[in-house]
């Protein structure tokens, strides 16, 4: 059992009181309440720092901190790219700080994004693979089987389904279509693109992916994949 006792005056003490000089421990050791109560906020803040978790569209490690804001109707990624790639396509505006002292990778490539309603998921899109020429057709079907169709992707891409057909969209497949023309969109998406590159310094840009429907940021990961390890990021609002 420890003797707490403390001090207060001459000759005068007070068994199991904090008294305003302060606190012996047993001894002349004087710990003064005003530092206890440092000591107790301390402790509070390390428990509150290991339950934190994420907000949404951030991700980071020791060697990287990662920021996604989502870019969904057709009508703001055409405000962001700056010119109507057609519809079937959202982006992502992305900031990746390095953290350490050596350069570090980044590069579209390293990202991927995954719809949990409907199972759809795209890697990041290449300008080329949009506007290019030489753009991609995407073979498009329903989850549960049915018949696919190809579609060409990029400026004026569509899908249709049958009538009475309740089809969950997702991509079968891609194929070059080498008669495609060059879009004059291509430039405007090369411009705002997030680079690839070795870097120190901060870099940020747009991510385009191929996803088709009505989504909500609740229903989309970025998974991020690169130089720095394996980070993933929610848009899910964090409950308090």
């Amino acid at each position: 059992m420890i003797n707490v006792t403390a001090k207060e005056g001459a000759g005068r003490s007070v068994h199991g009181h904090f008294l305003k000089r302060g606190v012996s421990f047993g001894g002349d050791r004087v710990v003064r309440p005003h530092f206890c109560l440092a000591l107790m906020l301390c402790a509070g803040l390390c428990c509150f720092a290991g339950d934190r978790k994420n907000l949404p569209g951030q991700a980071g490690n020791d060697d990287v901190d990662i920021e996604a804001s989502l870019i969904l109707s057709h009508e703001d990624v055409t405000s962001a790219i700056g010119a109507d790639i057609g519809e079937g396509y959202i982006a992502a505006r992305v900031k990746v700080t390095p953290k350490g002292d050596a350069p570090l990778r980044v590069g579209p490539d390293d990202f991927t994004i995954i719809c949990h309603k409907d199972g759809q998921r795209s890697t990041a899109l290449a300008p080329s693979e949009i506007a290019g020429k030489g753009a991609l057709i995407v073979k498009r079907g329903t989850a549960d089987g049915g018949k696919a169709g190809w579609s060409a992707g990029g400026i004026g891409g569509g899908l249709g389904s049958s009538p009475g057909t309740v089809q969950r969209d997702v991509i079968k497949g891609t194929q070059i279509d080498d008669n495609a023309k060059e879009s004059p969109a291509l430039g405007a998406l090369s411009a705002k693109v997030f680079p690839d590159k070795e870097t120190k310094t901060p870099v940020e840009g747009l991510l385009y992916f191929s996803i088709t429907g009505k989504v909500k940021p609740k229903d989309l990961t970025i998974q991020y994949k690169g130089a720095a390890g394996r980070l993933q990021m929610e848009f899910e609002p964090v409950k308090r």
